[in-house]
């Protein structure tokens, strides 16, 4: 049976021709949500690695933890090119004179094609969207877990939805592509207000979602 959705998987070899496999990257990043700027007790969710899901930390430089992915995930997944993901904490939370140098890092091999940045919708403004729009197929994953204000007041994401909203308009205005994440089952809320959550999505016409039950 078809699928009724479009798998990343098929979008990237679709795209590139061949498999593509993301490569998860800890550039070092902070949170405002940890730091004390909003919170210092992050979102419930998130662990004390920033939910980085890799075995290697940032005690690696950005080259190495790229050159060890290389060497890696082709025997695991069969993988012939790669999205550099910087996936721990907020991705975007430095000055932006900054964040140019820490991308392009990513970009040590011609087998990268392409970036993908987690961030927070609150970590995201103009000049921070320009430098990203210039690095080679670029795309930011915004963290939003439900469009809920009650909601992301109760797991204490630190931002409304009004703020994802501005965040969204912007980045698409500079054509990234976006992937937006969000949780099914977060505490008080019933199979209506998640439904509601992908409806709104899907209207706004997000380019991919991903969906932690």
């Amino acid at each position: 049976m078809d699928k009724k959705y479009n798998t990343y998987n098929k979008f990237l070899k679709d795209k590139f021709g061949v498999k593509v496999h993301k490569l998860i990257i800890d550039a070092g990043f902070s949170c405002p949500n940890r730091d004390g700027t909003i919170s210092t007790d992050g979102c419930i969710f998130c662990d004390e690695v920033g939910s980085f899901g890799s075995t290697h930390s940032n005690l690696l430089s950005i080259k190495d933890q790229i050159l060890e992915g290389i060497e890696i995930l082709p025997k695991r997944f069969k993988a012939e090119k790669y999205i550099a993901y910087f996936q721990a904490f907020s991705n975007t939370y430095k000055p932006a004179s900054e964040l140019e140098k820490i991308y392009n890092e990513a970009f040590v091999d011609d087998r990268i094609v392409g970036i993908s940045i987690g961030t927070r919708p609150d970590c995201i403004d103009e000049e921070k969207v320009e430098i990203i729009s210039k690095l080679k197929f670029p795309q930011i994953e915004l963290g939003l877990q439900s469009i809920h204000n009650d909601t992301l007041k109760l797991i204490n994401r630190g931002h409304d939805f009004d703020c994802f909203l501005r965040a969204y308009e912007m980045i698409k205005s500079a054509g990234i592509n976006v992937c937006v994440h969000t949780i099914f089952g977060l505490p008080n809320e019933n199979r209506d207000m998640m439904l509601q959550t992908i409806e709104k999505l899907v209207e706004l016409k997000i380019d991919g979602i991903i969906s932690i039950c």
